[in-house]
């Protein structure tokens, strides 16, 4: 944690005051829309390719920590709300559907503009920020830095748009969420099972393949829609139903 010794105490406390309890962020609002009328245990979902589907159908009943470097927000767990049920299934056609409880969780909404501008200027002071911008090490730097930025301020959870689409499933005000784990001595944890999550398995079937395009800015639908798209509450409706009866459901964009 050294690098935060770089950092005025004033740039501190102003992204202090953004880090909030999660009954005072959106997240509480995306989690309302998605219940239904018994108001049973949130849910969330997250997409992966058929490959890698079998060790959710064998009953691990977690989810796992993604350490990629050049992720959005550092190693975390990425998922999405299910208030926004397709948005993230250019990432694969298996949706792998958990319980969560957030209500202790802080949250940092990077959705916001100013949000993420404290980041960007919380970044600018890092010594690694010569890393990032003059050598061919950005990924390396990048992940470090979201990392520390997570574990300085103690961060659960980031809200996050988008920043890889397809304008069948994904829309502009969708909102993604990367998933801090920690350690018994309170550090971020980095790889393996997370403990944000339980009780996960394989609950949707998307009809569609998908390419990287422009760089991985764009991910391509490879059939494209079959029919209208149906309307989010519609579709998470359906997944619940079908995480509730250990079934499958079959989606489309």
């Amino acid at each position: 944690m050294r690098e935060q010794l770089f950092i005025p105490q004033r740039l501190q406390g102003e992204i202090r005051k953004h880090v909030m309890k999660c009954s005072e962020t959106r997240l509480a609002q995306l989690v309302d829309e998605s219940m239904d009328e018994y108001r049973s245990t949130p849910l969330v979902i997250k997409y992966t390719s058929a490959r890698l589907a079998s060790s959710y159908s064998a009953g691990s009943g977690h989810l796992y920590i993604s350490n990629t470097p050049g992720f959005t927000w550092g190693d975390a767990t990425y998922v999405t709300p299910l208030a926004f049920p397709i948005s993230s299934a250019i990432f694969g056609r298996v949706g792998v559907v958990a319980r969560f409880d957030p209500t202790k969780w802080l949250v940092y909404d990077a959705t916001q503009p100013l949000l993420e501008e404290l980041y960007m200027r919380w970044t600018a002071l890092q010594p690694r920020s010569r890393q990032l911008l003059l050598t061919c090490h950005s990924q390396l730097a990048n992940q470090f830095m979201r990392n520390l930025f997570r574990a300085a301020f103690r961060i659960d959870c980031v809200l996050f748009k988008p920043d890889q689409r397809n304008r069948w499933y994904t829309r502009h005000g969708d909102v993604w969420m990367a998933v801090s784990d920690w350690d018994s001595s309170h550090e971020l944890v980095h790889v393996g099972a997370s403990g944000s999550f339980t009780d996960a398995r394989v609950t949707v079937l998307t009809e569609e393949e998908f390419e990287p395009v422009h760089y991985d800015l764009r991910r391509n639908a490879l059939i494209g829609p079959l029919t209208p798209r149906e309307a989010n509450p519609v579709a998470a409706a359906k997944i619940r139903k079908a995480y509730a009866g250990n079934t499958l459901v079959h989606l489309h964009a």
